[in-house]
């Protein structure tokens, strides 16, 4: 009889691993896609996960709790393993496992019109795991109460895949549908997903600028003083401003305009890469790591042309010494070219940065006009790489649109840093020429060279990135 019991017991325990194999399946397939949530979202419940564009199958449980879906709604639940085999029994749970997953990676106002209309774009990450192929992706997308929105087939051939597939969806609404958000079903292979696309959270931030990503809680943040910019501590100009500066070799113009909070900014006939630097200090201890940087720019005239308006992002002090001269520089060229490139060290103008990875013709030429510019840069895929964004407001009127991405997944410099006595101030070992910029930086720059501009509402934030 012992034998027996012992029999029905090891049946039972095999039963239950069984069981909860089957729904951890799905927790290890779908580990490229689940790395891209945000990490402060991986610990908020199951369903203000899926409520925040999560599909069901790629919730993230704490502790040793397991995910199962429930059976009446196809929602997630994060539970205990033994209680796993109960919840099949009894119909609560399903045992199944999706071939597809889906995550909201952005959701941003694109335009606001005039009567009130809203453009909002939605960014969704899809990740399939199948054998089988079919050439369609289906989408429905749902208003909040269930009725049909708009429907939409996409080659699987067309949606360029990067690991997972991107989908990218506008949705036209009035203030109302914008406040309830919508729902997209996404069909492969009579599989489905869900994704949740909640309202989309906007701020202003103190110049009345639009924030794409959410401030940090407790984040560093830095605004220019418009009546009187040189009256802060943390920031400081290269070379020295000077409001009648008549010699731009050792010095630059730099004054604020009587009509109004912009000010004006002049070094020109000076050799190719040299210019106005406008660099503003990490805040006391701490470092500009992932930040949303922000300014108004009115190009009026450049020598050497192109030259560029540029963010330098997660810099040392290059000019201190070899190995601080490490920096990210997302750029604007004023001919209309988007771009960005690296250096690890300061080595030369040369012979230390990386290949300019750019976009040509993103907007028009620059001279003349007020355009918005902002530069995001953020760790992603557990900070193996750096995304870049930038975005600009054409019109000067607070309507912001992306022109431009591109990631770091290592980026080659020339030379040898390590040579230098470099070292990944991450890791304490021997610098990389293909090391990524993963750390924070002492400084953050607006740069334009050989340039007389005009310029306003500068900011840099450490922002909750879209992707972790």
């Amino acid at each position: 009889m012992r034998t027996l019991y012992l029999s029905i017991i090891f049946i039972l325990i095999t039963s239950i691993t069984v069981m909860v194999n089957a729904f951890a399946q799905n927790e290890t397939s779908y580990q490229e896609l689940r790395h891209i949530i945000p990490k402060w979202l991986t610990t908020k419940s199951p369903l203000d996960q899926y409520s925040a564009g999560v599909s069901a199958d790629i919730i993230v449980c704490q502790g040793d709790l397991h995910l199962i879906i429930k059976a009446k709604d196809n929602s997630p639940a994060c539970v205990k393993s033994e209680t796993v085999s109960r919840l099949l029994d009894l119909g609560w749970a399903k045992n199944t496992t999706s071939t597809i997953a889906g995550f909201l990676e952005q959701n941003y106002h694109n335009a606001t019109y005039s009567n009130g209309t809203v453009v909002d774009s939605h960014d969704i990450d899809i990740q399939i795991n199948t054998t089988e192929s079919s050439p369609v992706v289906y989408f429905q997308t749902f208003f909040s109460n269930g009725t049909l929105y708009k429907s939409d087939t996409v080659q699987i051939s067309d949606m360029q895949p990067d690991i997972y597939y991107k989908y990218h969806m506008d949705t036209k609404s009035n203030s109302y549908t914008s406040q309830e958000g919508f729902k997209t079903n996404i069909i492969y292979n009579n599989d489905s997903a869900v994704i949740f696309i909640p309202p989309v959270n906007e701020s202003d931030d103190i110049f009345g600028v639009k924030e794409i990503y959410p401030t940090k809680k407790d984040g560093a943040q830095w605004y220019m003083n418009a009546n009187n910019i040189l009256n802060d501590t943390l920031f400081y100009t290269s070379p020295d401003p000077n409001a009648t500066c008549n010699n731009p070799a050792i010095c630059m113009q730099l004054y604020k305009n009587p009509t109004d909070d912009s000010w004006h900014a002049k070094r020109i006939d000076v050799p190719e890469n040299e210019g106005t630097r406008l660099v503003v200090n990490s805040p006391p201890n701490t470092l500009w790591l992932n930040t949303e940087m922000t300014g108004y720019y009115k190009l009026q005239n450049s020598t050497h042309y192109p030259q560029e308006f540029t963010h330098v992002t997660r810099s040392g002090t290059p000019h201190t010494t070899v190995c601080h001269g490490y920096s990210y520089y997302p750029s604007i060229t004023f001919d209309g070219n988007a771009e960005v490139q690296k250096s690890l060290y300061h080595a030369g103008d040369i012979s230390s940065y990386s290949e300019t990875f750019a976009s040509t013709g993103v907007t028009t030429p620059l001279i003349d006009r007020w355009i918005g510019m902002k530069t995001m840069t953020y760790n992603i895929k557990n900070n193996t790489a750096v995304k870049f964004e930038i975005w600009t407001d054409e019109q000067d009127n607070n309507n912001w649109h992306k022109i431009f991405e591109q990631i770091d997944p290592g980026w080659p410099v020339p030379g040898n840093p390590a040579e230098q006595g470099c070292k990944n101030p991450t890791t304490g070992l021997a610098m990389n020429s293909n090391d990524i910029i993963s750390w924070g930086g002492t400084e953050q720059q607006f740069r334009a060279d050989n340039a007389e501009f005009d310029f306003k509402k500068l900011s840099i934030r450490e922002i909750i990135p879209p992707i972790s």
